[in-house]
């Protein structure tokens, strides 16, 4: 991460990227006696981006994706280089504190701190809607203008999942329906996914394991959040891949050179789409099985099935949905500079190698700190 052309990689806007550095200049800028999200100061220069895990990082429970901490070398030009960690990692407090210092971060705030970074892992991605949402939910203040996301699209997505809640509540519980307000607190009640005897009828009726019931309902919620996701990013996402589709390499270049590039671009489309499949796949099982139940009320056994293998599926769609995200993103922001899109040379070689960044993990995980 130190040339210029993967400095899209850390900005803000990537649903795979949470820079807190950045942000924490903007706020400050604004307000310097703002609370930052970090109680240890030196850790508010962090760069948050979720990537794939290496091969040997751990036992078969392992998540395929996690958090990796960005340090910067230059705290003042976070794309000057920096050192990696996975916020999973066992060695991880001892690293900070070797990093950056024994005096520099005061242990008891360091402990809390971790807590949050432990609360951003266990999220797919890192939309400002999740990330908003999930500290809301564990009733953890941090400031919330942290997380760019207005009132009006917060209560846009808000009530399209509020929606989806309902149909279920008027099923399982049909004695309380006459009453609004029951309902809408027991549809609060699923979103927020922590009261066990509130939902037991509706566990029962779904017959869900009870002790798997909460994460299936907060899993069930991030699904939804990312079919609403889907549906902004597809345009975008549609532009970039008919870019590469139709992408002509200028006179000139070696044929060698103009071999590789095409070879590379193949990789890249077939990334893209297998990644875009496969949360669209996701998506329809999703849709079929809720309609199935609810629109035509044929059966709930899809339902109840989708739902049971939801909390593995929220993680492969926001997995997904991160990394074509996370290549749209990269791809807008490097192209849009040109007229029509079309890049010199050099440049076009860059925004390639780019794109392959991203599809790129680990093969193997390092024993400490990576440069």
């Amino acid at each position: 991460m130190t040339k210029e052309y993967f400095k899209p990689m850390l900005d803000v806007g990537s649903p795979r990227v949470f820079n807190i550095n950045v942000m924490t200049r903007r706020l400050a800028a604004k307000d310097p006696a703002m609370t930052p999200f970090f109680r240890n100061k030196p850790l508010n220069n962090l760069v948050l981006v979720k990537d794939s895990v290496p091969e040997n990082a751990g036992g078969p429970d392992m998540m395929a994706i996690g958090t990796k901490l960005y340090i910067p070398f230059n705290e003042n030009n976070i794309y000057e280089g920096g050192r990696t960690i996975f916020a999973h990692d066992k060695h991880l407090s001892r690293a900070l504190l070797d990093h950056f210092g024994e005096g520099a971060l005061a242990k008891e705030d360091l402990a809390e701190d971790l807590r949050l970074l432990a609360i951003l892992d266990r999220l797919p991605s890192l939309d400002p809607f999740l990330l908003k949402d999930v500290f809301l939910n564990e009733g953890i203040k941090v400031n919330q203008d942290y997380f760019e996301v207005s009132e009006e699209i917060w209560r846009e997505i808000e009530t399209f999942i509020l929606l989806r809640f309902e149909p279920l509540v008027r099923a399982a519980f049909p004695d309380i329906m006459q009453s609004d307000e029951k309902a809408r607190q027991l549809v609060e009640k699923i979103w927020e996914a922590r009261d066990l005897d509130a939902l037991d009828p509706l566990i029962k009726a779904l017959r869900l394991p009870r002790e798997e019931a909460l994460q299936i309902f907060s899993a069930w919620k991030g699904i939804i959040f990312y079919s609403f996701q889907s549906e902004q990013a597809k345009p975008l996402f549609i532009e970039m891949l008919t870019w590469i589709k139709d992408l002509e390499i200028p006179i000139g270049v070696s044929v060698g050179e103009r071999n590789e590039l095409k070879a590379t671009l193949d990789t890249v489309r077939g990334q893209l789409r297998n990644d875009w499949q496969k949360a669209d796949t996701i998506l329809r099982e999703y849709q079929d099985s809720y309609d199935k139940m609810f629109k035509l009320k044929v059966t709930s056994a899809d339902f109840v099935a989708f739902l049971r293998k939801s909390r593995s599926l929220y993680w492969e769609l926001g997995n997904s949905l991160g990394k074509t995200g996370h290549a749209s993103y990269c791809w807008d922001v490097s192209s849009r500079r040109f007229k029509e899109r079309k890049l010199p040379w050099e440049q076009l070689k860059e925004i390639i190698q780019l794109l392959t960044k991203i599809f790129k993990s680990d093969k193997k995980i390092a024993n400490s700190m990576t440069w």
